[in-house]
């Protein structure tokens, strides 16, 4: 069996520019190994199964030399047979990252490789401040630079010709050596004058700019090491960032947001949340389980034609019944004789993409509120039949008022939430850094955090972090905490939430 390595490139920050190709392979890969610039968000869409082997390796502070990465690779490959072995890397593995030598160490050991090229820094971090790197009547060329050696000095370039280019000069890995490389450029014949930028974490929520000419940026007791990674932009085009900067106008631009929806949810609110600029981290508290044990549901499905509503009370619920629904070769027609309900407006959205238009969704969102309004808007649903496809935990408040007022109720659980857990020095860094912001879309998510954080005695990293919550119920099991929301949407929505969020942030 012949395994594959992917020599993959990650893309300068924002997960928006991972390639399709690049996305394909991690969500295949058996094993991963990544480095340091890679961001959490990218390494969330590798698959469950993978291996993840980290690699970190950053300029000052490499944790794996060059040779002993290249070792990791040969040996992950050949415990690896017939697989895929991805080694992805921030940027395009063929612009100062390695691939090459890489590409030569896997060519000399035997094995099949491929190279997918990825968006380079250098390129896109400009961009995201309108920076374009060549412009007509500006600026007819652009030079990749590398500023490190092997050895940490400024390397011997042709710095003659570098001060004669008639285009935009990018470094790359050279905070440290910023004052070096303008006094050279000076030295050899570049105008003092000349427009330059240093770009941090180019593309991310944190991105930053500093502009200004050569001359600013020469003194020795400078440091900009604190900005790595980042980027060194010599040329007239660095001008363009003060009219036509665009991502650094995004409402949520610096704010970091921890999500705590579980994975297979967490996407569509990182999604709308990093459009407004946010860098968001995904913290899951829990893990959503089809029941080890479906048959009853199939069931019910099976005669879903004897009740008269069809109760959603979660998304999870929505697309394991559907899921479980076409394992039975069935799909929406089965439920043409019969009513269904959802709790509200995720929870209907998610009905619509099976096909389905709730007929009843309740004004307030509690479980109360569900079942009383539901008694008021079918008064005919007394001595009727109701399914509630549900977690193993759901709290059974609708199921034994409508029964109280003779409605004939089967709350099935058909999934489970499973608790996750993380390492207590993780959750130190992550609340003690800058955070800005923690959501919740659920109660149990509220309640697996807020465990999680009391069992580890880090209660007291909170303060100071704001907390939105997506409704009413929510925000009921934050205040049992002693903890209070700094953002409810009035549309219990994934939209109206990141739109409060916007709002309480300025």
């Amino acid at each position: 069996m012949i395994t594959t390595v992917y020599l993959v490139g990650a893309g300068p920050g924002d997960c928006g520019l991972l390639t399709l190709r690049a996305k394909q392979l991690l969500e295949q890969a058996d094993a991963v190994i990544y480095d340091a610039l890679v961001s959490p968000a990218i390494m969330n869409l590798c698959a469950k199964s993978a291996r993840l082997i980290y690699v970190g390796k950053r300029a000052g502070n490499h944790s794996n030399t060059q040779e002993e990465i290249n070792q990791i690779i040969i040996e992950t490959a050949r415990q690896t047979p017939g697989g895929k072995v991805v080694r992805l890397k921030g940027g395009d593995p063929f612009v100062f990252g390695r691939g090459g030598e890489e590409m030569a160490a896997l060519k000399a050991a035997g094995l099949v490789y491929e190279i997918v090229p990825g968006v380079t820094a250098g390129i896109s971090a400009p961009a995201y401040f309108g920076i374009p790197v060549t412009h007509r009547g500006m600026s007819r060329s652009v030079s990749l630079i590398t500023a490190a050696t092997q050895d940490g000095n400024l390397p011997d370039l042709n710095w003659d010709a570098l001060a004669r280019l008639d285009g935009t000069l990018v470094f790359y890995m050279g905070m440290r050596a910023v004052p070096q490389i303008c006094r050279r450029l000076i030295a050899y014949g570049m105008n003092a004058n000349q427009q330059a930028a240093i770009i941090s974490r180019g593309t991310t929520a944190r991105q930053l700019i500093l502009t200004s000419d050569l001359a600013h940026f020469t003194p020795d007791y400078a440091d900009y090491e604190a900005l790595s990674p980042g980027l060194f932009v010599v040329g007239d085009v660095v001008s363009f960032a003060d009219k036509y900067g665009w991502s650094t106008n995004q409402p949520l631009a610096g704010q970091k947001i921890i999500v705590t929806r579980s994975l297979a949810q967490a996407s569509d609110l990182s999604v709308l949340l990093e459009e407004k600029g946010a860098e968001v981290v995904l913290l899951p508290t829990i893990e959503i389980v089809p029941s080890a044990d479906l048959t009853a549901l199939s069931a019910e499905i099976k005669r879903i034609q004897n009740y008269s509503w069809l109760l959603f009370t979660s998304v999870n619920a929505v697309e394991i019944f559907f899921g479980r629904l076409q394992t039975e070769g069935l799909d929406a027609r089965t439920l043409s004789k019969c009513k269904v309900g959802a709790v509200g407006a995720v929870t209907e959205q998610c009905l619509r993409h099976f096909g389905i238009r709730a007929d009843f969704v309740p004004t307030k969102h509690t479980g109360r509120d569900f079942a009383h309004e539901l008694l008021q808007h079918d008064p005919e649903i007394r001595g009727n039949q109701v399914l509630i496809p549900s977690s193993a935990i759901a709290h059974t408040e609708i199921r034994e008022i409508l029964e109280q007022s003779g409605v004939q109720c089967l709350q099935l659980p058909v999934y489970e939430n499973r608790v996750l857990t993380y390492e207590q020095n993780y959750l130190e860094d992550l609340l003690t850094g800058k955070c800005d912001w923690l959501t919740f879309c659920s109660s149990s998510a509220v309640d697996n955090f807020m465990h999680l954080i009391r069992s580890l005695g880090l209660e007291h990293l909170l303060h100071g972090i704001k907390i939105a919550v997506i409704g009413h119920v929510t925000a009921q099991t934050l205040s049992q905490y002693n903890l209070n929301h700094s953002a409810m949407p009035a549309n219990p929505t994934l939209k109206g939430l990141v739109n409060e969020i916007v709002s309480k942030s300025h």
